[in-house]
């Protein structure tokens, strides 16, 4: 391992990791930064669905960012299982949203017009395709926007497959210490201080440390990346539920194996303004039950495996910051993927591999993903 990596990336989540692991298999020396002992944030609490057109609220640099970042993950993922020799469980299942009122289903019907105008695979559901698609549903369902290319992909599995890769390709992972200070030097990027004094030089620095982005001492302009809380339960079945990615009011729901492969089902998930708190109360996760039930009723039945909270890394205007900074030469951006960091990580890793090599990130994501836009582009 060279004293001087090409590049040191801040934050071991799933977009620090992809990173790191392309930049590796560039033939780049790299040194990763993670403030846990064991990743265990947003990456590790994530429900992991890959539903561009589930997330996107209308055309757009987002909508075209995740639509490249699911047509990615299939070879990411058969690469990633590979390099790893452990699964990922990528699965093409399909989302399903649902809707019992008129209000809601009016809102959905607004967005199958204008994917449906836009070319996508969406289709339309009465009741009687609503129970064809997911028959436990209950019978007041009776309205449901189908996108059946959309998928998902267990994300504590491919964080520990990316963790396993990027050492295997060479990458110094130096868990448990949290990088404090972004260092200058000449007018550049220099390096990084950790939090307990360490000084490590490196030709490039990537900011990708989540929620907690926003409080490296040494950034050119104040990054404005927020933790975003989400609490989520899982619940032990007998035999999955569903097949694929449900969402009505109030809750989605994931299928999910779990580490004994048992069939589980995932509930989520909540969106809170709690700073840096890291815990589940009980009024909100059992509101998420509630919801899940009023989807599916026999999971009244079902007993609680378990419940659990993340942060987000959120931005003012929900959008991901990627890009190198104008003012810092050496340093790159990837953060604030909020909701979508799973989606996300094959092309974040790619454009981040880029911005590092010197290449420009494409228009339009260059300019919706800019770090310099919340500042009048300076």
């Amino acid at each position: 391992m060279a004293s001087r990596p090409d590049a040191v990336i801040v934050g071991g989540g799933i977009i620090g990791l992809a990173a790191a692991w392309t930049l590796a298999r560039r033939g780049a020396t790299v040194t990763l930064f993670e403030r846990d002992p064991v990743p265990r944030g947003a990456t590790w609490a994530a429900g992991g669905m890959l539903v561009p057109l589930g997330e996107a609220p209308d055309p757009g640099p987002f909508l075209s960012f995740g639509l490249a970042g699911l047509a990615a993950w299939p070879d990411w993922a058969r690469t990633l299982e590979e390099a790893a020799e452990r699964p990922v469980d990528f699965t093409r299942c399909g989302k399903l949203l649902v809707a019992d009122d008129a209000e809601a289903a009016a809102a959905l019907r607004r967005r199958f017009d204008w994917q449906d105008a836009d070319g996508h695979d969406v289709r339309w559901l009465d009741r009687a395709g609503v129970e064809r698609v997911a028959p436990a549903l209950a019978p007041r369902w009776a309205h449901g926007l189908h996108l059946p290319d959309q998928a998902r992909v267990d994300p504590r599995r491919t964080g520990r497959a990316l963790t396993a890769a990027a050492r295997s390709a060479g990458v110094e992972l130096r868990f448990g210490e949290a990088v404090e200070q972004i260092l200058r030097l000449d007018g550049r990027v220099g390096g990084v201080r950790t939090a307990h004094g360490a000084t490590v030089a490196a030709g490039a620095v990537v900011v990708a440390a989540g929620a907690w982005s926003g409080g490296l001492s040494g950034l050119p302009r104040p990054l404005p990346v927020r933790p975003v809380r989400g609490q989520m339960l899982s619940l032990e079945l007998d035999a999955p539920v569903v097949d694929g990615l449900v969402a009505g009011a109030g809750a989605y729901l994931i299928p999910r194996r779990g580490e004994d492969d048992r069939p589980l089902l995932v509930v989520g998930a909540s969106m809170e303004e709690a700073g840096f708190t890291v815990a589940t109360d009980d009024p909100t996760v059992d509101g998420l039950r509630r919801a899940a039930e009023a989807l599916v009723p026999e999971l009244r039945e079902a007993p609680e495996h378990a419940r659990w909270a993340g942060l987000r890394p959120g931005t003012p205007d929900d959008l991901p910051v990627l890009g190198v900074d104008p003012e810092l030469d050496g340093l790159v951006y990837a953060t604030g993927h909020h909701r979508n960091g799973i989606l996300l990580a094959p092309v974040t890793a790619e454009a981040v591999a880029g911005l590092v090599a010197g290449e420009m990130l494409s228009e339009p994501w260059a300019r919706a993903f800019a770090p310099t836009r919340f500042h009048g582009g300076r």
